[in-house]
């Protein structure tokens, strides 16, 4: 519980403006999972896994609410289970809606333990689809559950 609070803190206070003696918060939902049994039948001897496995386009759906004009959403994954040669890749697939714009994060980058840009966009956004890729997946990666989250934060800019 400890590792999630130090997280989680500071994603809430970047997320609070104040102007003009208001204030107030940026809010994001975003629910949503992806989970993949891999290896079920074992492949034939001699055989490999396949190395790419990709979620549904819409595994999550982010809503972007109470912003104050332009805004930027960051990403970083968090794992107590994880192999290195494990790779998580992240792409927006969708504009989703509402007023404003939406611009970035279309192409699959890797999410890593560092906060980054994602996309950015202004005024509120709902619906806003994303899709991940798993890749170095290999019959020499050990039989394990591994499991990650990833944590989106957004901020006025």
């Amino acid at each position: 519980m400890k590792r999630i609070v130090q997280y989680i803190i500071p994603a809430l206070l970047a997320s609070f403006v104040c102007g003009a003696g208001i204030c107030w918060a940026v809010s994001i939902t975003a629910p949503g999972s992806w989970s993949e049994t891999i290896g079920v039948p074992p492949p034939i001897a001699g055989n490999d896994l396949p190395n790419t496995y990709q979620s549904a386009t819409n595994a999550v759906s982010i809503t972007i609410t109470a912003t104050s004009g332009n805004w930027g959403l960051n990403v970083k994954i968090i794992s107590s289970n994880w192999h290195s040669s494990l790779h998580l890749y992240i792409q927006r697939t969708s504009d989703g809606t509402g007023s404003g714009s939406i611009s970035g994060g279309t192409s699959y980058q890797e999410v890593t333990d560092i906060d980054q840009p994602f996309f950015n966009g202004n005024g509120d956004r709902s619906n806003v689809n994303v899709q991940f890729e798993l890749t170095g997946v290999s019959i020499q990666v050990p039989p394990d559950v591994y499991s990650a989250m990833v944590y989106y934060t957004v901020s006025d800019q």
